[in-house]
């Protein structure tokens, strides 16, 4: 293992990426014990039914170590991360189904099956995606983040982005509330995300 692919490994990744590229230009290449959406396909013993090979289409991403192949594929608006664990291109693959207990590899899997099968991924892909709920609150996240990088105080982010109903009230009032509280904690919270929380939304 070279520098570069050790230093990415203390991200979780298999390999460095520009984070300054568009992620649907260039994604991240994360490691599988790290992202369920990685999906591991292996070489299908003989008479194996239902097997099937890689598409014929350009990958948006792929780093090969050893005799794994790191791709990432968009295919039909979804976009697919395998584990390829064979050294020989072309050769028919199959699914190696993830343990009981992770639901968002298992959904992974059923939208690869349903994409090698030729079959819709809309309902499959639909469970790999945040909750309306859970956009709003990484929305929210973000924006605070930014407003406390950029230097805003508690109150200011309080005032303008998670209550702007209360961005008259005085000093005094704001500090007696506890709408304060709440957000010192989005703060805290957003901070770790950034720091490295992230790595959790990988697996939820």
């Amino acid at each position: 293992m070279d520098q570069a692919d050790e230093h990415a490994g203390r991200w979780d990744l298999v390999r460095l990426f520009d984070p300054d590229r568009p992620v649907r230009a260039a994604p991240a290449i994360w490691r599988a014990d790290a992202a369920s959406q990685i999906v591991s396909l292996a070489p299908a013993p003989p008479g194996f039914l239902g097997v099937a090979s890689l598409p014929e289409a350009l990958p948006k991403a792929q780093y090969d170590t050893g005799d794994t192949r790191h791709v990432v594929l968009d295919l039909g608006g979804i976009r697919h991360r395998f584990d390829v664990l064979t050294a020989v291109p072309g050769s028919p693959l199959a699914i190696l189904l993830p343990p009981l207990g992770d639901p968002l590899r298992a959904a992974a899997c059923d939208a690869a099956r349903r994409m090698f099968a030729g079959l819709s991924t809309g309902e499959a892909a639909a469970a790999m995606q945040p909750s309306a709920l859970q956009r709003r609150r990484l929305t929210l996240l973000l924006r605070v983040l930014d407003a406390w990088l950029a230097g805003a105080s508690n109150r200011e982010i309080g005032g303008t982005i998670v209550y702007p109903w209360l961005a008259d009230i005085d000093a005094l009032g704001w500090k007696a509330m506890s709408e304060r509280r709440r957000v010192q904690r989005l703060v805290a919270e957003a901070r770790d995300l950034a720091a490295a929380g992230f790595r959790d939304l990988l697996r939820a």
